[in-house]
């Protein structure tokens, strides 16, 4: 018979947690983020599981090697569990271990099977109020899906019971963290989709507890809402959560907008910068060609004229010399229309200079709005618990 857990006093969850310390070299502490981070959605609402105690739930759920996890991930069609063991504080209130298998992901196509790793840590804490509160996070990582290795998949369960002897109840929040720069190509359509598979999937581990320990259906905890936070048979989502799915929804879909927004602004700008390169290198080359023109004729008259003022002209000469004057006259006049186009061109250079500084700002406006219009939505979002 293994040893119960035992709460953990004046302290609370999250800072115990935030200074754990992980024997397994598989696991590290950036591999979670903190339970208080506002960004975090509810995947399931406060659910009574009436007639289980959290230490029965962790004995028949949590526990090592227990059979409930090796059905719940057969259920799934998820094999090759391989489940760790616990390394367990000394006090026997907190641990974490390591669990590897491999999972049916829908990332390059459906019911693609590829290697899930996952790392579980807990705290057991008596709280200020005098409840019990087990916490128990998993954060997961699919290494071999494309961008995969970019973020982890996170899991927040609140177990909490009134004594040691009460009824429990289970609260299940989830959220994607960043490990890299290139998740954030993806991350508003990854963690909508992560969110919507790891509701489904606890939802389903919560029924079958409920069926298995409890005898029935999983019952909404409190007074109000009871409809609204059923627990739907299929494991699916059912209407739980669904204003902040929907709320996440929006805030994804804004957010994607003003980066789209952000996008199209800053390929305008670099389009005007080299459309402003290639102005000017063009009016330059213009004005250097016709002023060698217009030189080398003015020299090329001069010549002609010195060369012949002192005696008389023969036939010849005197048409070259006609000639050589009305070449002249169409440079000359060449120039003056060539002279006023590259005017406008310098006009124009101008124009998208102002163009330029004008979209910068554009950016710089859109980018302090996202980050003012971000904050609020994060400050917005009620932190549960």
């Amino acid at each position: 018979m293994p040893e119960p857990l035992v709460p953990m006093s004046g302290t609370t969850a999250d800072k115990f947690l935030s200074k754990q310390v992980y024997k397994n070299n598989k696991i590290s502490q950036n591999m979670f983020s903190s339970a208080t981070r506002k960004d975090k959605k509810a995947m399931l609402p406060q659910t009574l599981l009436k007639g289980l105690t959290i230490q029965r739930l962790w004995d028949n759920v949590f526990q090592d090697n227990t059979d409930f996890l090796k059905r719940y991930h057969d259920r799934r069609n998820e094999s090759k569990l391989s489940v760790g063991p616990w390394d367990y504080a000394g006090d026997r209130g907190s641990g974490s271990r390591f669990v590897s298998l491999v999972a049916l992901v829908e990332v390059p196509r459906a019911g693609t099977p590829t290697p899930l790793n996952q790392a579980h840590r807990f705290a057991y804490v008596s709280t200020p109020e005098g409840k019990l509160m087990l916490v128990y996070q998993i954060s997961s990582q699919t290494p071999e899906v494309p961008a995969g290795g970019s973020f982890r998949t996170e899991a927040y369960f609140e177990i909490t019971a009134d004594t040691a002897d009460g009824d429990c109840s289970i609260a299940i929040w989830g959220n994607c963290r960043k490990m890299s720069m290139s998740f954030s190509a993806i991350q508003y359509i990854a963690t909508p989709r992560a969110i919507k598979e790891m509701t489904s999937a606890y939802r389903q581990m919560v029924n079958m507890i409920s069926e298995e320990l409890c005898g029935g259906a999983a019952a909404p905890a409190g007074d109000g809402g009871g409809d609204d936070v059923s627990v739907a048979p299929d494991g699916g989502a059912g209407d739980a959560g669904g204003g902040g799915d929907d709320g996440g929804g929006l805030g994804s879909v804004f957010h994607g907008a003003l980066l789209v927004l952000a996008v199209l602004v800053t390929l305008l700008v670099f389009n005007s910068t080299r459309t402003m390169a290639r102005t000017s290198h063009l009016a330059m080359t213009m004005l250097s060609q016709d002023r060698m023109m217009w030189e080398g004729a003015q020299a090329g008259g001069r010549g002609t004229t010195a060369e012949n003022a002192g005696g008389w002209m023969c036939e010849e000469k005197a048409l070259l010399t006609a000639a050589r004057e009305a070449q002249l006259q169409t440079l000359r006049y060449r120039w003056m229309e060539q002279q006023a186009e590259i005017d406008h061109l310098q006009r124009t250079l101008s124009s998208l200079k102002w163009m330029v500084y004008v979209q910068l700002a554009a950016v710089v406006v859109a980018l302090s709005g996202f980050g003012y219009l971000l904050r609020r939505h994060l400050d917005s979002t009620p932190e549960a618990g």
